[in-house]
């Protein structure tokens, strides 16, 4: 093999590895920068949530939010344990099928509501976030009682044309 041909199949060698490093979330710093957990929409904080929740990661989750919601969530975590919260989080992420989400207000820069909607088997239900920007970062501060809905025909029931 003559030299320029060993040379386009390491650097073929190299790019392909650096791809499966890339695809299996493996970072390398220098070539990769780790992008900074800036939550750039009131929706990306509620998706990082959901994110923690389901991997049963409690310290993330409980630095979605901020305030008083926030010290209540540290106190059951303090009460319970942080192992078993993080159980919870993860039976409570598995329960649901799908959720949608979508901005209901934004008044400022700082402040928006975010609609959450858990889909269910069996039923829906809806929460609406209000959440904050503190510095570059969206937190929740609130969140509203839930409105629960029956549905008429169970999530993946089958449609035919009977």
């Amino acid at each position: 093999m003559k030299k320029p041909g060993i040379l386009t199949a390491a650097f073929l060698a190299l790019l392909l590895g650096f791809l499966y490093l890339r695809a299996h979330e493996w970072k390398l710093p220098f070539l990769f920068p780790r992008q900074q957990q800036s939550l750039k929409s009131p929706q990306d904080a509620v998706y990082g949530m959901l994110d923690a929740a389901r991997a049963g990661n409690t310290s993330d989750y409980v630095d979605t939010f901020s305030g008083p919601l926030q010290q209540q969530v540290q106190q059951v975590v303090k009460e319970g344990g942080k192992a078993q919260f993080a159980s919870y989080l993860t039976r409570q992420s598995a329960s649901f099928q799908s959720v949608a989400l979508s901005v209901t207000d934004q008044p400022s820069e700082v402040e928006a509501r975010v609609r959450v909607e858990y889909v269910y088997v069996n039923r829906n239900e809806v929460q609406v976030f209000h959440l904050r920007k503190i510095g570059s970062r969206w937190k929740v501060v609130g969140v509203s009682s839930t409105d629960i809905t029956k549905t008429l025909i169970p999530w993946g029931t089958a449609v035919t044309d009977d």
